[in-house]
């Protein structure tokens, strides 16, 4: 029985990979909060403040990575019912072993780590003269987030987030303003790439003009994008088979025919493009104009 749910569990993520255009299965890890050890000890009938703070932060980085169209979230209550050590680590350096081995048995592919150093809203009030009792809002966040391939426990990619903001709805103001940045830092990192399906059409030279690309609406592919093609090589180095990305050619969106695929016209390779596909090769497109 144990090994018939096993297979399955593995089916389910090779039909989850294959249907999935090529989406990233992420987990994101319940934030740490510097500022309030005890603040994720809270029931949730108990929550305080802080840590409704720190929950909005931590959900506006998993709303980021969806907003991208081109990942796939770990269900959060499976992500919470994860042990960490880190609860005891306060080194930013420090990647819990279990923490990539209970996100790797989720079939997650990379996991965010949080740490969050301020999320602070603040409400004061003075005496004004002529005006009487006057209140102010004041919000501070501060929070840096790792991603760790699971593959290899390692950070792939690191930033840090901060804000500030008065006035009334001062934290979600704070919050908004860093949410492009999240979302920038994201596609940065992880940039969108497909596989070519075929050539559609050709010159008279033989050169590729216009070709089908495995990316369409799911992935946020839009009409004008700006994709380079590239053949996935393998090199040896002291004895390591390392990937090689070897580009080929250019191309351009021109009609996103569907959830699944895009046609797209030749910029530059048109010639190595047909030959390669022709050859069988493993050609792949990766969106540059973000």
């Amino acid at each position: 029985m144990k090994k018939k749910t096993i297979f399955l569990f593995a089916f389910s993520l090779l039909f989850l990979s294959a249907f999935g255009q090529g989406k990233v299965l992420v987990g994101i890890v319940t934030f740490q909060n510097s500022t309030d050890n005890n603040a994720y000890n809270n029931q949730r009938n108990q929550i305080n403040g802080r840590y409704k703070n720190a929950i909005a932060i931590q959900d506006a980085v998993g709303d980021a990575f969806m907003d991208t169209k081109r990942f796939t979230l770990v269900e959060r209550e499976k992500m919470d019912q994860i042990k960490s050590e880190k609860n005891l680590q306060k080194n930013d350096d420090f990647i819990d072993g279990s923490v990539v081995e209970q996100s790797a048995a989720l079939g997650a592919q990379y996991i965010v780590m949080g740490n969050i150093a301020k999320a602070d809203e603040v409400q004061t009030q003075s005496r004004v003269v002529y005006v009487g009792d006057v209140t102010s809002y004041h919000a501070d966040i501060s929070f840096s987030i790792r991603i760790v391939d699971v593959s290899t426990s390692e950070v792939v990619a690191s930033n840090t987030f901060s804000s500030s903001e008065k006035g009334k709805d001062a934290f979600d103001k704070a919050l908004n303003t860093i949410k492009p940045e999240i979302e920038k830092f994201i596609k940065k990192n992880f940039k969108l790439s497909v596989s070519l399906a075929q050539v559609e059409a050709k010159d008279a030279s033989g050169a590729a003009t216009k070709v089908l690309i495995a990316g369409g609406s799911t992935l946020g592919l839009k009409v004008n994008n700006i994709l380079k093609v590239y053949e996935v090589t393998h090199l040896e180095v002291d004895g390591k088979q390392l990937p090689r990305k070897v580009t080929i050619g250019k191309i351009t969106v021109t009609d996103v025919q569907d959830e699944n695929f895009s046609e797209c016209t030749v910029i530059e390779g048109g010639i190595d493009i047909a030959t390669k596909i022709a050859g069988g090769s493993k050609i792949k497109c990766e969106i540059v104009d973000e």
